[in-house]
């Protein structure tokens, strides 16, 4: 199986190069799924080497950040898949979508431009493909895309839920999580492209490194070499981030290859933040000792900064290798970026949350202009397998607010120097909380965001608000 995808990527080397006009760029989304800020190799942080893993490698997907523009303040836009995949097409927060969870009625309004018809709309000469996980509930095509695997959701990357033994224990497969396949098929959709010469966006939508752990024997093999961390430690995790990580590998040697570099960008990022600890456990909110995205607090379902914080790097013509930027970006500002890059930001929907990174691209300081001055994270539900209570997060300059619903508690931290969100500043800076909920609260009001009183959860799970989560117990004086 790998001798025969190294084959491929061979054959794509020898291709002739065509070259459209390089006032059209292309780009090539890679969207991994759970994955965790601290899960590669490399700090998205340079200010904090420590902060990466301790047992991964990962040293294409480390290629990838360093060869760009890493963004050390990178955000999902919603801590699970189905929301931050909706905001990302749309540029829009999950908030103002009313897509805040996978689970309950779908809100949305789908009659929406998505990314590759912005696209087609500033060159109609774009051709668009999506492989892997959609988790949207309209098809591809709908949206502009002329190559799409349909609407896939979880079950088409080996998920089971409800069969721990099966989902956390770990197994080998030829192609594990479709990485090579999905990998194989994208590098042929560009290397087609490039013969028609033709501009073109791309979305790599990885199933890994969501659970099922599916990995390669050869990667599990290798691994098995490995001494293990005292954060990561998990074996099968670790070989299925080797295949991911092969599979990046593949997708940049085609990029070299094919001479993409003057006029293609690679966006890397993921859909939500890594699993806390794995197997997942029901802790009613309540801290974990250690956990999977240490420095940061807890990872998916939840709006801490495990939850939220992601890898996030662009390269591509004129970014210079090895920067960085600190300044707060998130998913759903890549629609606005992608338009700005190809030329026009005119025939952008009206309400978008998100605003174009590209100043950041040649000045790592600018700001970014959005029509909301914070990012804004609302996740109005109970849910178990996080902090169990409905709460909002504001990211706004430096500080972050989280809003506790049914607790009516807010935490404020300085997030630039607190990542762990350890320090709760409410009572040392009061008016500055007052601030941020008042800015918080009006946005929601605007949008008309989902109540937590709304939400299928408040009653069955809540029992009408009066489940409060375990969470706040670290923060008690």
């Amino acid at each position: 199986m790998r001798k025969m995808y190294v084959l491929s990527y061979l054959f794509v080397a020898l291709v002739s190069v065509h070259s459209h006009a390089a006032n059209t760029p292309n780009f090539i989304l890679v969207l991994t799924d759970d994955h965790g800020w601290t899960s590669l190799s490399t700090p998205m942080d340079q200010s904090r080497p420590w902060a990466k893993s301790d047992y991964y490698r990962t040293p294409n997907m480390d290629a990838l950040v360093n060869s760009g523009m890493r963004f050390s303040n990178g955000y999902a836009a919603a801590p699970v898949c189905a929301p931050s995949r909706y905001s990302l097409q749309f540029g829009q927060s999950s908030a103002r979508l009313h897509r805040t969870w996978a689970q309950g009625k779908n809100q949305v309004d789908h009659n929406q431009m998505g990314i590759a018809q912005v696209l087609k709309a500033i060159d109609p000469n774009y051709r668009a493909a999506h492989f892997g996980k959609w988790h949207i509930d309209a098809s591809p095509d709908r949206y502009g895309y002329d190559v799409h695997d349909g609407i896939t959701k979880n079950r088409e990357g080996d998920f089971v839920n409800n069969q721990p033994k099966r989902q956390w224990r770990g197994y080998a497969d030829e192609d594990p999580k479709r990485v090579y396949s999905l990998t194989q098929r994208t590098i042929e959709f560009i290397k087609e492209s490039v013969e028609e010469d033709r501009p073109f966006f791309v979305q790599l939508s990885h199933y890994a490194v969501h659970s099922n752990l599916v990995y390669s024997q050869e990667s599990f093999d290798e691994v098995g070499r490995w001494k293990k961390g005292k954060i990561h430690n998990n074996h099968a995790y670790a070989a299925m981030t080797r295949d991911l990580d092969l599979s990046v590998g593949a997708l940049l040697e085609a990029y070299d290859a094919l001479g993409l570099a003057d006029n293609t960008y690679i966006i890397f990022t993921a859909d939500n933040g890594g699993m806390p600890v794995l197997p997942l456990k029901l802790t009613g909110g309540k801290p974990y000792k250690s956990g999977l995205n240490m420095p940061l607090q807890r990872g998916k379902w939840d709006l801490t900064e495990g939850g939220l914080r992601v890898p996030f790097a662009i390269r591509g013509p004129g970014i210079q290798a090895g920067s960085q930027s600190d300044t707060p970006v998130v998913g759903y500002d890549l629609l606005p970026t992608l338009a700005d890059l190809a030329g026009s930001s005119e025939g952008l929907p009206a309400e978008i949350d998100g605003g174009s990174l590209r100043p950041l691209l040649s000045n790592p300081q600018a700001a970014v202009q959005r029509s909301f001055d914070g990012l804004v994270f609302h996740f109005p539900h109970y849910n178990g397998a996080g902090l169990d209570e409905p709460h909002s997060a504001l990211r706004s300059g430096d500080y972050k607010l989280l809003k506790f619903h049914a607790s009516n508690r807010s935490l404020l931290f300085k997030v630039d120097s607190d990542v762990g969100e350890s320090t709760d500043l409410s009572d040392r800076d009061p008016a500055r909380k007052a601030y941020m909920e008042g800015l918080l609260a009006g946005y929601l009001d605007d949008v008309d965001a989902e109540r937590p009183d709304a939400c299928f959860s408040w009653t069955k799970r809540g029992r009408n608000g009066s489940v409060k989560t375990l969470f706040l117990n670290r923060y008690l004086q």
